[in-house]
């Protein structure tokens, strides 16, 4: 780092733990490591290709792909939520989001040695529970509030996209209607 921008306590920390966990691995599976970082998204158009890579994943855990309709990947949630975030002029908010989506690569190193994204299926579920844990109550760890605002962001981009739209809710537009299908209801006598 420069001197503008020294590590953190916390950076130092996580890095030394990625390094010991990557130490750690067996033969090949640090290449699968690698291979699976360097096929992850772009940066995005405000968040880094890590960090958009990070909200990718968990907006999948949180809308999976079905036999109905394809989950928030397909549906391209994550970028949708980037572009929202680029056009921002709330810094505050917007940095919130990168603090967010840090803060699940951290409890991740801290749970099981390793960032999020390097996580297998079933870390990442433990992950979830425990990002969700006390939803409907008051947040207990920031982990928790990072839950609520990607979960709902998540459903504002997903049932505004046209997979969560046509496929999911399977709306069919606005047709005309030759025949009313209700029930006829007896008119009020305002007299």
């Amino acid at each position: 780092m420069s001197a503008d921008h020294p590590i953190t306590r916390r950076q130092a920390i996580l890095s030394g733990s990625a390094a010991a966990a990557a130490a750690a691995l067996p033969d090949g599976a640090l290449a699968q490591v690698k291979k699976v970082a360097q096929a992850a998204l772009p940066a995005g158009k405000f968040l880094s290709a890590r960090d958009l890579a990070i909200l990718d994943e968990v907006a999948e855990l949180i809308i999976p792909a079905d036999a109905q309709s394809g989950g928030a990947k397909a549906a391209k949630c994550a970028l949708f939520i980037d572009a929202r975030l680029a056009e921002s002029i709330d810094p505050v908010w917007r940095q919130s989001w990168k603090e967010d989506l840090r803060e699940i690569d951290e409890v991740s190193a801290q749970m099981f040695g390793r960032g999020f994204l390097e996580t297998s299926p079933a870390e990442r579920i433990k992950l979830m529970d425990r990002m969700s844990r006390n939803e409907n109550k008051k947040p207990l760890e920031d982990i928790n509030y990072a839950f609520g605002t990607i979960k709902w962001w998540v459903a504002e981009a997903y049932y505004t996209s046209q997979l969560g739209i046509h496929d999911e809710l399977e709306y069919q537009g606005n047709i005309y209607i030759d025949e009313f299908a209700g029930d006829d209801v007896t008119p009020i006598d305002r007299t």
